[in-house]
């Protein structure tokens, strides 16, 4: 799937699941030549099984295949003695930019994403799920789970809307202008059992360090 596909594209499930992973935290990266976008699936060494990792892998792509079939996002392993799309354990869902730039690339995503906004809560589901399945940690000090997301403030407000749309309490941490570290959207604890049992993750791995926190809470 390019760009171009994607703005074109009727919004579903794996469609939002996409834009989830790739829209809080915009990535580029080329690859053999093509310029791609990324959609990260990230975790450090040594903290998720080849299991896990295989599982996670096999219900994304099922879940493409169902709504998209062949027009689905290519996705590839972070790792290959060929590339390196990411130095962490996991997968990437890749959209080819296609020769269009970046603002315009992110223009049509964000006209995706608003979109989404307002489509049926099972859509939002899918594109929060994306959100979180992807990257999200878990601070073991304020039990937050959370996402870095860019310092744009309009960006970081269209997802916080379908957020708390679903019900979900979150807190957004903007931190100041020149801060090396990424802002984040974290879901606040009292919304963390709502947010597993109603949308929860693909993630396995994930899934299993959040259940076992909150056990702990």
């Amino acid at each position: 799937m390019n760009i171009k596909e994607l703005q074109n594209t009727q919004i579903n499930k794996a469609l939002a699941y996409t834009l989830g992973l790739i829209y809080p935290l915009y990535k580029e990266k080329k690859l053999n030549g093509r310029e791609y976008i990324l959609g990260c699936v990230n975790h450090n060494a040594g903290k998720v099984t080849q299991d896990e990792l295989n599982k996670h892998f096999r219900d994304v792509y099922k879940m493409f295949k169902e709504c998209m079939g062949s027009s689905a996002p290519e996705i590839k392993t972070n790792k290959t003695a060929e590339y390196t799309i990411s130095p962490k354990e996991g997968f990437t869902v890749l959209v080819e930019k296609a020769g269009v730039s970046e603002i315009e690339c992110i223009k049509i995503l964000t006209h995706k994403v608003q979109e989404i906004a307002k489509s049926s809560i099972e859509i939002k589901k899918e594109f929060v799920k994306g959100c979180f399945d992807g990257r999200a940690s878990w601070d073991t000090t304020a039990h937050y789970l959370s996402i870095d997301v860019d310092r744009v403030y309009e960006r970081q407000d269209l997802v916080i809307e379908i957020i708390e749309s679903l019900g979900i309490v979150i807190n957004n941490n903007r931190r100041d202008i020149n801060h090396k570290k990424n802002d984040q959207i974290r879901i606040k604890p009292d919304s963390l059992d709502y947010f597993m049992s109603n949308i929860g993750l693909y993630s396995a791995c994930r899934t299993n360090i959040v259940e076992k926190a909150m056990r702990l809470l």
